[in-house]
């Protein structure tokens, strides 16, 4: 049996040990104050240490600090990079890439977009710029738009309320 196996079966039967003692143990009440008390208990009865309020870094990876610490300052830098690329060449492996069609359809769909809302924004800048250059023609353009606009505005909150609105 090796040095391995040995420590698991008294880790085992420890544990097994504990398992039967929390067992054997009388309980008074069935309160959540003392299903907390137990829990507390127990682990007193494990030796687990208390929390120490900060992160205790494992064995892995107290490892890689101590692997990442050695070397000279122009072999430290190297490394990193060569981790940094080894870590993107491993995460565009992962990548699913879309099919052709896929592309093709997607391609699409963008263009298409973008040219339509071109040109409904270069309708709305025409119409808009000549608004203005009628306007500063004619100031009565002026006030007959803001009427409007604030007409249609003082429209939508009536309708959106459902309730009348009061000067």
């Amino acid at each position: 049996m090796s040095a391995n196996e040995k420590a698991f079966d008294q880790n085992k039967g420890r544990r097994g040990r504990l398992r039967r003692q929390a067992q054997s143990a009388p309980v008074d009440s069935l309160e959540v104050d003392d299903d907390l008390q137990e829990d507390e208990d127990e682990s007193a009865s494990r030796a687990i240490t208390p929390g120490k309020g900060r992160a205790t870094p494992g064995r892995r990876s107290q490892a890689q600090i101590e692997e990442a610490q050695s070397g000279n300052f122009i072999t430290r830098p190297l490394r990193r990079i060569t981790e940094y690329f080894a870590g993107v060449r491993s995460e565009v492996q992962k990548v699913v890439w879309p099919t052709r069609e896929e592309t093709v359809r997607l391609t699409r769909i963008v263009l298409t977009t973008t040219v339509l809302s071109a040109l409904a924004l270069g309708v709305i800048s025409l119409l808009f710029t000549e608004l203005f250059s009628l306007g500063l023609r004619s100031p009565l353009v002026f006030g007959v738009v803001f009427v409007l606009v604030l007409g249609a505005f003082l429209y939508y909150l009536r309708r959106s309320s459902g309730r009348p609105i009061s000067f």
